[in-house]
């Protein structure tokens, strides 16, 4: 049995053909990043479709598709005043920026906040 020679412009099509699908495959995986707010040293949790941000510190993180926030709970417990930290606030949206100068959230699209989710 022979098999048809690949000519250089099918091996093209088949390339071009190919490329699509792989770009879009890799549109639908969640990107992730910690971010710790200038007045907080506990981190958050951010995830999207697409994350964007400048390399200086702070900065304005852009967060689009799919995007989930989460950040740790933390009450001033007892005389002294110490940290509990014992769940977190989640946010889901279509679009988001989080502000690491003031950990401030700005939530676009369909939002979704849950206040306080304990950890199990």
């Amino acid at each position: 049995m022979k098999f048809p020679l690949l000519t250089p412009a099918t091996t093209l099509l088949l390339c071009i053909i190919a490329v699509p699908t792989t770009a879009q495959e890799n549109a639908t995986e969640l990107k992730n990043l910690m971010a710790v707010p200038v007045n907080s040293s506990r981190p958050v949790s951010l995830t999207a479709l697409s994350i964007e941000h400048s390399l200086e510190y702070p900065r304005v993180i852009t967060m689009k598709g799919r995007v989930e926030i989460k950040a740790p709970v933390c009450l001033p417990v007892g005389k002294k005043g110490a940290s509990v930290c014992d769940g977190e606030m989640i946010v889901h949206a279509d679009e988001a920026e989080f502000h690491e100068d003031t950990g401030e959230i700005q939530a676009r699209g369909n939002v979704q906040i849950i206040p306080l989710r304990h950890r199990k």
